[in-house]
């Protein structure tokens, strides 16, 4: 195949009569206007980039889970990217020289073979609105390339060190870690959509933060300085002495410092029994030291007995959960079971008020709204740093930026808002300022309380409320209409 290195892309046919979209650059599909979805069948990465970052964002850019255009399409690259993608072989399809290769026509035809074995519509469904969308375009994913099972691996860069291979794919674990995944997993045992399969790993995460990217240090158990160092123990035969080696040291030599013999000859005037510590801080000599955990995330520091462990499980999707993604009953049922986590946009946040209000088992619960101006740049998958925090403190929580502000949302029992209501704020407010001291473009403050009480107020007047920035600092009721 001849191609001009001046083209942007090419899109050729292959013998089984697809189309395949050749990207001579790296190029965002769903940007390039000329470039329609029924224009091709699957895409092929013909150019390698030397920057691995490059690499990674241009099959992002066409990502079948990601990309409207590209959603689900079989996706290969050039073979010279195959080293390089080597520890993220879910990323893509397969490594070919040429979009003709019998390996990848092949593949293609398995694709499209479970797409139509699952009657799966190639429909996007939009990212980052919710985790439950996201979630639905993972499964959706990884069922057409024939994967009923989904096991938990050692992912290097996760907060947990361990995800399920389609949460890994696009490499945006951000918006599915710690809580996330593991309340998902749950929600599809308890709605019988996946079974465990067997049991993988017992992992441990920080108490505070739920992260598992933790520092074990070795250290003095009299004042907690890791400042020590190890030494043998000496103890001579003669006369008993038993004592680091540093005690023993003398003109080059071994000479005992409680009866001065010199001891020349290892299991015949002494012996190592043992190793001690010494701590260069307190000039403490002990034989154990202790242990502390340091959280990289959080910086939290804790006892080993004080981590939360965690039990990670291989999974099989059930024939209902093949059925209920398929046709976007999970899509439903999952966001019913757990609306209120996560960032999202704020037609999404909106529409959650909403959703709360229809709701018979939340009659006994009010959404307590915190409404903030911001200045500075403030990027949507920065505020999951916010959100991720907010989790280790209650896990009902949302989150989203609309024209300058950022609003919260909890959801929380009737009779515990006068007590809550306070150290929720507080918390709110300590996250925004650590998030402060990280970026120094960003600043805050507090703007109004809303109290969502569904029995005194229709939802669709809340949302008016809210999106008129009312002052007042008042719970909204009856009254305020």
């Amino acid at each position: 195949m001849e191609r001009s290195k001046e083209k942007k892309y090419d899109i050729v046919t292959n013998p089984n009569g697809r189309r395949i979209l050749v990207l001579n650059r790296m190029l965002e599909v769903d940007k390039v206007t000329e470039i329609h979805d029924e224009d091709f069948d699957a895409t092929f990465i013909s150019v390698a980039h030397r920057a691995y970052e490059e690499n990674r964002l241009g099959v992002r850019w066409v990502s079948p889970v990601r990309s409207r255009k590209c959603f689900l399409k079989p996706l290969f690259v050039t073979n010279s990217l195959e080293e390089e993608f080597n520890l993220y072989g879910t990323i893509v399809d397969g490594f070919c020289s040429t979009p003709f290769d019998a390996g990848f026509t092949d593949r293609i035809e398995q694709i499209y073979a479970n797409i139509s074995r699952f009657n799966i519509t190639r429909e996007l469904s939009k990212l980052d609105e919710s985790t439950a969308k996201n979630l639905t375009n993972f499964v959706k994913y990884d069922l057409s390339r024939g994967h009923l099972t989904y096991t938990n691996a050692a992912i290097r860069g996760l907060s947990k060190g361990f995800s399920a291979d389609f949460l890994s794919w696009y490499g945006n674990e951000e918006s599915l870690q710690i809580d996330d995944r593991v309340k998902y997993a749950k929600m599809m045992e308890e709605l019988g959509y996946a079974e465990r399969v067997k049991h993988i790993e017992r992992v441990h995460t920080c108490p505070k933060c739920g992260d598992g990217h933790l520092l074990f240090i070795e250290c003095c158990p009299k004042c907690g300085s890791s400042n020590i160092h190890q030494e043998g123990i000496i103890h001579h035969f003669r006369c008993a002495n038993l004592s680091p080696e540093s005690t023993y040291q003398w003109d080059g030599e071994l000479r005992c410092p409680k009866c001065k013999k010199v001891l020349r000859h290892i299991g015949v005037d002494y012996d190592r029994p043992a190793s001690a510590h010494h701590c260069n801080e307190c000039e403490n000599t002990f034989i154990n030291t202790t242990m502390k955990v340091f959280c990289s995330h959080c910086h939290h520091t804790c006892t080993p007995d004080e981590l939360l462990p965690l039990d990670i499980y291989e999974y099989r999707i059930t024939e209902k959960g093949i059925h209920a993604f398929m046709n976007d009953e999970a899509l439903l049922e999952i966001t019913s079971e757990d609306i209120f986590s996560g960032h999202c946009s704020y037609e999404v946040f909106t529409s959650t008020i909403t959703t709360f209000a229809s709701m018979p088992a939340y009659s006994d619960h009010l959404l307590l709204i915190f409404r903030y101006k911001y200045s500075g740049v403030v990027r949507d998958w920065r505020l999951m740093d916010i959100v991720r925090s907010f989790l280790s403190h209650i896990v009902t929580f949302k989150v989203t930026s609309h024209l300058g502000e950022i609003y919260t949302m909890t959801l929380l029992p009737k009779e515990d808002l006068q007590i809550e209501a306070p150290r929720l704020r507080e918390i709110v407010d300590q996250l925004f300022e650590e998030y402060k001291e990280r970026d120094d473009t960003f600043d805050f403050k507090f703007l109004n309380e809303y109290v969502f009480d569904r029995d005194l107020l229709k939802a669709e007047e809340f949302i008016y409320r809210i999106g008129q920035k009312a002052e007042s600092n008042t719970p909204i009721g009856k009254n305020d209409f």
